[in-house]
């Protein structure tokens, strides 16, 4: 049976209504009522007694034929007292009033008024009415007692019930929290990962940039458009490519981060109000009446401003959770998306560098070759000039003995001419032959000055080759410095393909 719990003066509400059954003062203690209950059995008790000793042979009739008997007899006239005064007048019943009671003045009542007295102080309808009052209400106290713990224990149930019901959904969003939460730290993961391979992706232009600049300053006989150059320009393009793919991706990211940001805002405000409804429906399931706490709250039965149906809760709690989920969905789709985007673009980076070193060593080869065929080339080029040199100096000494077979020939002829006498001056055949010597001579000479002239216009050729073979084996040089050493040099900091994909 559940008990009331008395509070102090200072706990009540001031504005209960004071004129309530419930809480209207009593006239009478219950000391008090008890005292006059006892008061009126004693009296009906002598009344009794008294009726036994005076009336004997009423005893044998009917009580209410007595009463009756007794109430139809006439009084006897009063007489005034000793001092000339009526003890009684009917003024007296009206007003109350009595006389003084003196020595001369005995009997105050006229003996009607006495045995209606008697019976009105007899009378059980108040005893009776006070049984029928106790019983109801004991009966009505049980019955509210009663209903009360049946309420009680019914509340109880509900909002044991309803505590089950949002611990349930807590439980649910705290796991979708906990989900949102992980996939929040995973995108920002990828994310930096994201940044980082864009960050990376910035080398690969700058060697491809710098490997164009470079071969740019190439001697103008190697400006040529070959394949290493074309295999760069692709290069280029497909970083372009890729940096532009990593841009929109980085966008998608960014506004995925925000979805997800503002669903955990969500679902985690959504956990602080279902915690916080939870201790109260826990706090609420603690009370009893005896708690210490428990006190009137007066407006308490309103509902609030912002209450909603049990349908309604259960959708948003429903839906809650379903768009947290799919936002971690999409989410973590986005993740795979991006973990692909990022591994593709940087196999396809690796493999066209790959392409384009390939290209740059074969350019390099191929210089290589022409560089060793210039050198071989230059070296007997230098090899002829130096014959022909020779072939020069011989001819010019073959020249120079020619003069002095020349000298010889015509100081003979001369002598001849001119020493010998008249008749001795014929033109026999020493003298035809040293005509022919001297023809002979000089035809020897004249050839001769044409092939030392041919000798010097080919050792000028040759001087004029082996100035155009040292500038190309030069630029040949340079190039192989350029593709080989300084390209092959910057070309050797390419990221890895883990690298590029944001490892």
């Amino acid at each position: 049976m559940t008990t009331l719990t008395t509070f102090p003066e200072k706990n009540k509400c001031p504005q209960v209504c004071t004129d309530i059954g419930a809480f209207k003062k009593a006239e009478k203690t219950p000391e008090q009522v008890k005292e006059e209950i006892q008061l009126a059995e004693n009296a009906k008790a002598n009344t009794t007694t008294a009726a036994k000793i005076t009336i004997p042979e009423l005893q044998d009739l009917d009580p209410t034929m007595v009463n009756s008997t007794l109430r139809e007899e006439h009084l006897p006239q009063l007489q005034p007292a000793a001092d000339g005064k009526v003890d009684w007048t009917p003024l007296g019943n009206m007003t109350g009033t009595r006389p003084r009671v003196s020595k001369y003045s005995v009997s105050r009542y006229s003996l009607s008024e006495w045995r209606r007295h008697n019976e009105e102080v007899l009378d059980s309808s108040v005893i009776t009415e006070s049984n029928i009052i106790d019983y109801n209400a004991k009966t009505s106290m049980m019955q509210a007692f009663g209903n009360v713990d049946k309420q009680q224990n019914d509340n109880n149930e509900r909002l044991k019930q309803k505590a089950r019901d949002i611990y349930r959904w807590k439980v649910e969003v705290e796991r979708a929290c906990k989900a949102i939460t992980e996939e929040v730290e995973l995108l920002e993961i990828e994310r930096q990962r994201l940044k980082g391979a864009s960050r990376v992706l910035m080398l690969p232009e700058s060697i491809s940039k710098e490997c164009l600049d470079l071969r740019s300053n190439r001697s103008e006989p190697d400006l040529v458009s070959d394949l290493a150059e074309q295999e760069l320009i692709k290069e280029m393009k497909l970083v372009s490519e890729v940096r532009a793919t990593l841009k929109n991706t980085l966008d998608k990211i960014e506004e995925q981060m925000a979805i997800n940001k503002a669903a955990k805002h969500r679902i985690e405000y959504d956990w602080c109000d279902k915690t916080t409804a939870y201790e109260t429906e826990t706090t609420n399931i603690g009370l009893n009446t005896k708690t210490n706490t428990i006190m009137f709250r007066p407006g308490a039965t309103r509902f609030g401003d912002y209450t909603a149906p049990v349908e309604y809760w259960e959708y948003f709690c429903r839906e809650n959770v379903q768009n947290c989920e799919a936002a971690r969905q999409k989410s973590a789709d986005l993740r795979g998306s991006l973990n692909a985007i990022l591994v593709n673009g940087g196999r396809k980076l690796r493999n066209q560098a790959d392409r384009t070193d390939m290209a740059i060593a074969e350019t390099v080869a191929i210089t290589q070759e022409l560089c060793t065929k210039l050198e071989e080339t230059l070296r007997h080029t230098l090899q002829r000039i130096a014959d022909m040199e020779s072939l020069i100096d011989d001819l010019k000494d073959s020249i120079k003995k020619m003069d002095a077979a020349m000298k010889l020939a015509q100081t003979r002829l001369d002598n001849r001419n001119t020493s010998r006498p008249h008749g001795e001056n014929v033109r026999d055949l020493p003298h035809l032959g040293l005509i022919e010597e001297v023809k002979k001579i000089h035809e020897t000479v004249s050839s001769l000055l044409g092939q030392l002239k041919k000798a010097e216009k080919v050792r000028q050729d040759l001087m004029e080759k082996r100035i155009v073979l040292e500038k190309d084996i030069a630029s040949k040089r340079k190039t192989l410095n350029i593709d080989r050493d300084r390209c092959g040099m910057v070309r050797s900091h390419y990221p890895s393909a883990l690298e590029l994909a944001g490892y």
